[in-house]
Formats: C-alpha cells, sequence, structure tokens
C-alpha cells in the first residue's frame, strides 16, 4: 500500500520540478552564494579563523606592560625585642595596604615577534582554510546541481520508456486479435512494460535523493534548475598550465605555505631562550601598620632585571631542533600536498578528456540504435521481426541516452573541477567567500617568509641505545 502512495507523489513532486520556468529555476551560482553565507562547514571554519584572531590579539599584547594593582587587609600580633623595649610588643597591629605594580619587557630575545608572526600565519592558515572549505562546498554544490539537471534528464527518458511500452502492449493486443501473435507475445510486452515503469520509479527516487543532498548543501530544496553556462574561455589553455595554475593558487597549496611560516616562527622562539632577558620593572604602594610599624607607608621602588640562563643540559639546544624537525615536516606536508593538487588536476583533465570522447562515441551510437529501432518496427509490422527483437532496440536505445546524458554531464562537472583545482572556481562564478577568506595578516604586520630564510643546520638524533 504504501508502495502505491509513494511512487505516484514521487513522480508528481519530479513533474512539478522538470516544468519549472526559467524566472523560478535558481541558478547554480545563487545556489552557491547561499551556502557560501548559511553552510554550517563554512561557518566553523569562520569560526575558527576569529579564534585563531583572536589568539594573535593576545600575541600582540605581549608587547604591553603589565600592570596588576593588589591590596590587603588584616591583623598582626609582633611581638619583637623592639617593641617590647618600646613597651608595645602585645599592641595589635592592623597592616593595611594598597599597591600596584608595572612589568615591562625591555628585550625578550626576539620572542614575542617569533610570537606575532606564529599567530599572523596561523591566522592567514585559517583564511585559507575558510576559502578550501569553500571552494570544495561550490564544487559539491555543483555536483549535485549537474546531478539533479542529470536525473531530471533520465526521469524523463524513462517517461517516454513508458510511453512506448505501453503503445507497445496495445499494437500487441491489436495483433493477437488479427492472429499475428500470441498471448506469450502480450505476456512479454507486458513484462517489459513493467520493468520500464520500475525504472521511472528508480529514477524518481534517485532525483529525490539529489534533491535531499543539495538541500544538505545549500539549506534550501532546488526551486527549479537551469543548464549553468561553460566556463570556455576560463578553463586553462594546457594541462602543464592547469597544474602550474593549481600549484600557484590552490587553497591547499596556500594553507601548506602558512603552516611553514608558522613552525618557523616556532624555531625563532625555541632560539630566543638562548639570549638574556630583561625587564623594568616599577612598584608603588601605600599603607598603614606595615613591616611592625605603627603609622603611615609609603613605599616607591623600580628596578632593571636580567636573566640569563647559561646552562640547562641542552634542553634549549633539543627544543631547537625539535622545532626544526617541525618545520621540516611542514614543507614535506607542502610537497605532499602539491602532489596532490597536481593529481586532482590531472584527474579532471583526464576526466573532461575521456567524457568528451564518451559522449561522441554515445552519440554516434544513439544515432544508429535510433535508426536500428525504426528498422526494427517496419520489420516487425511485416512478420520479418520478433518482439522480442524490438524491445531489446529499444531498451539499448534507452541505456545509450543515459550513458550519453550522464557523459555529457560529467563532462561540464569535469570543467568545474578543473577550475576546483586551479582555486579558481569562486572566482569564475563571481561568487563571494566570507570576508575572512582573505589572507592579508602577514602582509599587514609585515612578518618574515620561509621562503626568504636561510637554511638551517639539522643535528643528528642520538638517542640510548641507538
Amino acid at each position: 500500500m504504501r508502495y502505491a502512495v509513494l511512487v505516484p507523489a514521487l513522480l508528481a513532486g519530479v513533474s512539478s520540478l522538470f516544468l519549472m520556468t526559467p524566472v523560478q529555476a535558481m541558478p547554480l551560482h545563487q545556489a552557491v552564494q547561499v551556502a557560501m553565507e548559511s553552510n554550517p562547514e563554512i561557518g566553523q571554519a569562520v569560526q575558527n579563523h576569529d579564534a585563531t584572531g583572536f589568539e594573535l590579539r593576545q600575541a600582540l599584547g605581549l608587547y604591553a606592560p603589565r600592570i596588576d594593582l593588589d591590596a590587603s587587609a588584616g591583623v598582626q600580633l609582633l611581638d619583637s625585642p623592639g617593641r617590647r623595649a618600646a613597651g608595645i610588643g602585645s599592641d595589635m597591629l592592623y597592616p593595611a595596604q594598597i599597591g600596584v605594580s608595572a612589568t615591562f619587557d625591555l628585550f625578550d630575545g626576539g620572542f614575542r615577534d617569533a610570537e606575532v608572526a606564529r599567530q599572523a600565519a596561523r591566522v592567514d592558515g585559517a583564511s585559507y582554510r575558510v576559502l578550501e572549505r569553500s571552494e570544495f562546498i561550490a564544487l559539491q554544490i555543483a555536483r549535485v546541481y549537474y546531478q539533479v539537471l542529470l536525473q531530471h534528464q533520465i526521469v524523463e527518458l524513462t517517461r517516454q520508456n513508458v510511453a512506448f511500452h505501453e503503445a507497445m502492449v496495445s499494437d500487441v493486443a491489436a495483433s493477437i486479435e488479427s492472429g499475428q501473435l500470441t498471448e506469450a507475445d502480450r505476456f512479454q510486452a507486458i513484462e517489459r512494460m513493467a520493468a520500464s515503469r520500475a525504472r521511472l520509479t528508480e529514477a524518481a527516487v534517485e532525483l529525490e535523493a539529489a534533491n535531499i543532498e543539495f538541500r544538505t548543501y545549500v539549506g534550501m530544496a532546488p526551486n527549479g534548475v537551469s543548464l549553468p553556462p561553460r566556463p570556455g574561455s576560463a578553463l586553462p589553455a594546457t594541462l602543464e598550465m592547469a597544474i602550474a595554475k593549481g600549484i600557484l593558487t590552490n587553497p591547499r597549496m596556500l594553507t601548506a605555505g602558512a603552516d611553514i611560516d608558522a613552525a618557523a616562527a616556532l624555531v625563532d622562539q625555541a632560539e630566543s631562550a638562548f639570549l638574556p632577558k630583561l625587564q623594568f620593572e616599577g612598584r608603588a604602594a601605600t599603607g598603614y601598620d606595615l613591616s611592625g610599624s605603627n603609622g603611615l607607608t609609603n613605599d616607591l621602588s623600580a628596578r632593571l632585571t636580567l636573566r640569563w640562563n647559561i646552562y640547562d643540559g641542552g634542553i634549549k639546544d633539543a627544543h631547537v631542533q625539535e622545532e626544526l624537525r617541525r618545520e621540516s615536516e611542514a614543507k614535506l606536508v607542502f610537497d605532499q600536498s602539491a602532489r596532490e593538487v597536481e593529481q586532482a588536476v590531472r584527474e579532471s583533465w583526464l576526466r573532461l578528456q575521456s567524457q568528451g570522447e564518451l559522449a561522441r562515441a554515445y552519440g554516434e551510437q544513439l544515432q544508429s540504435s535510433r535508426e536500428l529501432i525504426a528498422s526494427y518496427r517496419e520489420q516487425f509490422n511485416i512478420g520479418e521481426r520478433s518482439l522480442l527483437d524490438v524491445l531489446d532496440a529499444q531498451n539499448t536505445r534507452v541505456n545509450v541516452q543515459v550513458l550519453q546524458q550522464t557523459a555529457l554531464y560529467s563532462v561540464m562537472f569535469a570543467e568545474y573541477r578543473l577550475l576546483a583545482a586551479s582555486g579558481d572556481l569562486l572566482a569564475y562564478m563571481n561568487v563571494q567567500a566570507p570576508k575572512t577568506a582573505a589572507a592579508t595578516t602577514r602582509a599587514a604586520l609585515e612578518t618574515p617568509s620561509w621562503e626568504n630564510a636561510a637554511p638551517s643546520l639539522l643535528k643528528p638524533l642520538h638517542l640510548p641505545g641507538m
């Protein structure tokens, strides 16, 4: 019973979506723009960027003095020789004090500079992750959008297939009455008609699944779809140009570069431990009954403090080597990302070429299939072909039609996939990523880049038992 209710409902929904006018359709770029503002995955990346930005704000605070206010009040019994000699050894004291102290790091070996550089790199890395997530979501929406379009086409093809088989059942019934065919032919035609209806139901379910996935990414159902424009001249002219563009501008590569800068800053922090630390300290306090003396006491002090660790058992040196290895690890991640970006570009290029060839081949096969089924029907009408020949030819034609449409939409999606691999998908669609995707922090703070750094000395690791 549920099946009988579900199938007509699905097909009715398919019809209403498929018959949407272009005015009602949601263009692909509009769907992507909606996702930029509402998709939770992009929102997570934005929040991570903002959290990292507040870490940078903490690092910038290291350049400011630290000012502390303290106050105390209490009771004290001080039985000292001096107070006993004065006859007040048993008198209670009620000390109360308020004071303010300030400390300021005059020199810290470059620790603060390195911390700011590290956090600036992390903020830019978080920006690139916002961009990477935005490009990824845009690509997924393009994929689902084309899937919805394709499933609409498949539903329409299967509708036509059902109509063909229904007509064949009627023709067979007429031929049985005239004595040209038998009941076995009727059963065969009815069986194929039932199969075509089942196929239509499957296509409707696939379309509904595509609509559901679209809603997951965009946050709303596709209110009609229309064929997006083809990138055309926006695509790289050659595979080599596509690879070079991807390695230069793909968000994954930019993120990996920012991660190297963050790791290099940790090396600078570790090296700062070898230098002295110079700090200014000042304090002003006032209070009563302090240090065993009755009455008001004012205390003002200022001093410079120098601290320099000259031996720690090799901890500082080992820490530097640790961070150098972390930096080397980040550089290897960069190299791995370059390989993966190149792989993505090559695969996109391959799919673009191969699916285009498939679409052309299926187009030629489809033309032959149409001519074949027309010929078979003529021969069937004069008794030179069996019903099974006609039904098999129709089945082949429908299969080839579906394969051709799939290949055509695969070509169109491969173009968008190639743009995404090069980091140009949002720009092509004229869609604005979240503002936090703009990585400008390192440039604004003029922090050093790993690309301009001198090579570091890596010392061999010696552990007990090695």
